[in-house]
This record gives C-alpha cells, structure tokens and sequence, in this order.
C-alpha cells in the first residue's frame, strides 16, 4: 500500500481502535461474514501496516498495533481450525455416496476422535 497521505498520530490510533473493534466484534464462526469481509480487513491491515511506522516506535502505538498483529494472527489459527472441521464433516458425508446411496463413495474417515483432539488442543493453545 503506498500513500501520500499524512496521518497524524491521532488518526493513526483512531484507525486502529476502529480496526481492532470491528475485526474482534465480528462472529469468526460465521463462515459467510469472513468471506465476505477478510478481503476488505486484509487491505485496511496492510494500509495500517503502513501508516503506522512513523509512530510505532511510541508506546501507546506500538502496543495497539501489536494488538492488531496479535488480533489477526489469532483469527487465521481459528480460521484453519474451522476449516479443518468443515473438511472432515465434507469427507463423512461423501463416505456415505452419493444421497447416502453408497454409489461413488469416499474412503471414511476412521480417526474422527484424534481429529477431534487435535482440534480441542489447538483451541486450547490459542486461549492460553
């Protein structure tokens, strides 16, 4: 992202406070709101990345913007465990074949309790 625009101080921590709201208020398990709107965050992240420089060596700054960095990485983990779950619900329905006729069907998945194990642990290191 290049600019020419001159934030001030101010308006970078504005910018911030109004990123870091929306992205934390927003329901991450609704699949059809992140596709939606990860595109549009991911652009305004890669602006703030930016703009942020000349003031992020302050500490008011460079503590919302570690934040924000902490914020994004954080979706992305629970972004890829979600998907994860959704990939293995999508294997167990094609074990079954086509409308449950068992025409065509996929290899089952036999290991769904270590799946599910992963999964919890990786929930669990993310709220540690």
């Amino acid at each position: 992202y290049l600019t020419v625009v001159k934030y001030n101080r101010e308006d970078v921590m504005a910018k911030l406070d109004a990123f870091h709201a929306e992205v934390f208020a927003t329901n991450w398990a609704d699949y059809l709101n992140l596709v939606y709107n990860v595109p549009f965050w991911e652009l305004e992240y890669e602006k703030l990345s930016s703009i942020v420089q000349p003031y992020i060596h302050e500490e008011d700054v460079g503590k919302k913007f570690s934040e924000v960095q902490e914020l994004m990485d954080v979706m992305y983990q629970c972004e890829d465990v979600r998907d994860h779950l959704n990939e293995l619900a999508e294997l167990c329905t094609r074990a079954s074949g086509f409308m449950g006729t068992g025409y065509a069907a996929e290899e089952k998945v036999d290991n769904l309790d270590e799946h599910a194990k992963a999964c919890s642990e990786a929930y669990d290191a993310l709220l540690a």
